[in-house]
């Protein structure tokens, strides 16, 4: 990687531009960092990183004949810290969303690339046109022509597509501009955007199948159907995104007008009208020019474990994508009577599935994404499993102040505190104070489950969206919930097992330990339940042991069928248990008889589709 520019210090006329440009916005930041002749390197003129900081290359401006512009670049770069995306959190937001929505257009385009490019441009386009505003409101005297703001002066000089592009969505984005700005059409692209580009026809030399070994034929054939249903569905989706440029750069200002103060929620709204685009360009027989600049954002940190739970938690994630608002809609309402899509498979393509999610964060590792993705579709299911206490006195002790977001409940907002510092920007100006607890609410306990969790070849795999992982995610949360110790053990053939050896409290530990996977056959480990339960006392009321075993087989190995030696192992542990439970998908109710025998209770499953009901159910009676 080339090296940056050595940085110089502030001329006065440069602190005079950032002064400026921070009084626009009421806000202080530390000084900026001055890199002339980054921009060759960088490609860009400024860019803002986090924590909050700007680099600006003076000298590309100075070369375009823009240095009295130096405040307006000044204002665009501090309008990243202040509005769009304005914190760390929220810019991995957007791009999530963005994500989603490129997702659902395309499969062609990697969503992570795609959703970096979609988030410079609403984020630009956000504060460009906030900053617009500000400058309009600064003039004292005569008010003057909107393409001579500073803002527009450099919009002027720096978006316009360069002669001859082919790319369609730099021609939305600056038509969006000229409406936003409420400059002429032409001003900044083409009174007529370029054309859609032709779709790339897939042609593929396949051997006869006749000079394929006859062992590898039939495989081959599955491969070559699949091949043909994702080029048809391919096909399809490209179908079904059309665009219309000049509708799309007026939906987009409208977007832009709409979520002003919310980037996060905006962000669906504007991937929905602008992924189309990247989907015609991937599947054109030509690629597009491209955007002019890079965009102005640097962070290639990956998500940590913390980020990745606030943002699979965002409510505004996870609901269904926003209709693209330029379909024609049923004037009853309904839908399109020729779409026979299922109902389904829509909100599937809408999703970032585990498998999706992975993908798309996987800088931050495996096992930090599988503990945030089923840690948060857990969540709803959780039920505190916790025994009857003294009541211990909580809140009341009012704690350091902390940043409101939109998102956050809006009883929680602290009025006085935000309106302390004047203007009310939600999200960047907003307060909310915290309350510390007198007491800890959740104390350790005596509680434990023992869980043990099939993770042979029939059982889904965590990575494609595990029922059963999900169901033990959130007996292992209940537990924690109220205070308890988990110790999680996956299971599958003969001497395939894994897990925690401990009893702990760490759920990153422990839904790491749920993902575990194997994928053979199914043999539940006597050897080790008799080890770790031998020469116990029975349980009591001081401490109780619970023993959870989920899996989609009959389970009679558990009982010693099979594995004679240790026949009456669970039998022996089940009577130094509080309870003992299995959740089975065992139609034949194979393991009724063995079960009752040795004093087990059991839950049987319909599917493994049922288990997060279940065990929801089951740690609610458990703690009665």
């Amino acid at each position: 990687m080339t090296a940056l520019p050595d940085r110089v210090p502030l001329t006065d006329d440069a602190r005079s531009a950032w002064e400026r440009a921070l009084a626009l916005w009421r806000v202080r930041l530390d000084d900026p960092v001055v890199r002339p002749g980054a921009a060759a390197t960088h490609g860009a003129p400024a860019w803002f990183s986090f924590p909050p900081s700007v680099t600006v290359d003076p000298r590309y401006l100075a070369d375009h004949g823009l240095a009295d512009e130096l405040w307006s670049m000044f204002a665009h770069e501090i309008g990243h810290h202040v509005l769009a995306p304005s914190t760390r959190i929220n810019s991995l937001k957007i791009d999530h969303q963005m994500a989603r929505a490129i997702t659902a257009a395309t499969a062609r385009v990697d969503a992570g690339d795609g959703a970096r490019r979609l988030s410079n441009l609403w984020s630009d386009l956000l504060v460009n046109t906030r900053v617009a505003q500000l400058q309009r409101a600064e003039q004292t005297g005569a008010p003057t022509a909107t393409r001579d703001l500073g803002i527009v002066r450099l919009g002027l000089a720096l978006y316009p597509a360069p002669t001859g592009s082919a790319d369609r969505l730099w021609w939305v984005y600056c038509r969006a501009y000229e409406l936003l700005w409420q400059l002429p059409a032409g001003t900044l692209c083409p009174l007529e955007a370029p054309p859609r580009p032709e779709r790339a026809r897939v042609r593929t030399t396949l051997v006869p199948l006749s000079q394929i070994p006859e062992k590898h034929r039939e495989k081959e054939r599955a491969l070559r159907a699949a091949q043909a249903e994702r080029e048809r569905v391919a096909a399809e989706l490209a179908g079904a995104t059309a665009t219309n440029p000049a509708v799309d750069a007026a939906l987009v200002a409208d977007a832009v007008r709409s979520f002003a103060t919310d980037p996060v929620s905006g962000a669906a709204l504007f991937g929905v009208i602008a992924a189309p685009y990247l989907a015609e360009q991937a599947g054109a027989a030509e690629s597009g020019a491209g955007e002019p600049l890079a965009g102005c954002g640097v962070d290639d940190a990956p998500a940590t474990a913390d980020e990745l739970g606030r943002i699979l938690a965002d409510q505004r994630l996870r609901g269904d994508l926003p209709r693209h608002p330029g379909m024609v809609r049923d004037p009853d309402g309904q839908d399109d009577p020729e779409d026979t899509t299922d109902d389904g498979a829509k909100k599937d393509r809408q999703r970032l599935t585990i498998a999706r999610t992975l993908a798309l964060y996987r800088e931050s590792g495996e096992d930090a994404v599988l503990a945030a993705w089923y840690r948060n579709e857990a969540a709803a299911w959780v039920r505190p499993y916790t025994r009857p206490a003294p009541s211990t006195p909580t809140g009341g002790i009012p704690g350091p102040v902390e940043l409101w977001e939109v998102g956050d409940a809006l009883a929680d907002l602290d009025w006085p505190l935000t309106l302390r510092g004047g203007t009310v920007i939600p999200g960047v100006t907003t307060r909310r104070r915290s309350e510390l607890d007198d007491e800890p609410i959740v104390r350790e306990t005596s509680l434990e489950l023992d869980l043990y969790i099939d993770s042979s070849g029939s059982m889904v795999h965590p990575r494609n969206g595990s029922p059963a992982v999900l169901a033990g995610t959130i007996l292992a949360l209940s537990i924690l919930r109220g205070g308890g110790r988990v110790r999680v053990t996956s299971f599958s053939g003969t001497g395939e097992v894994a897990g925690m050896p401990r009893f702990g409290r760490d759920p990153a530990e422990i839904i790491a330990a749920i993902s575990l996977f194997f994928g053979r056959s199914t043999s539940f480990p006597l050897d080790l339940y008799a080890t770790r339960y031998a020469g116990l006392p029975p349980a009591d009321e001081d401490d109780q042991r619970h023993v959870v075993v989920l899996s989609d087989d009959g389970l009679v190995s558990m009982f010693g069928v099979g594995n004679e030696p240790y026949q009456g192992v669970a039998r022996t542990v089940r009577e130094v248990l509080t309870t003992g439970t299995l959740v089975l998908m065992d139609r034949r109710h194979q393991v009724a008889q063995l079960a009752e025998r040795d004093g087990y209770d059991v839950v049987y499953l319909q599917t493994m589709a049922d288990a997060p009901a279940a065990c929801a159910a089951l740690a609610e009676a458990l703690h009665g």
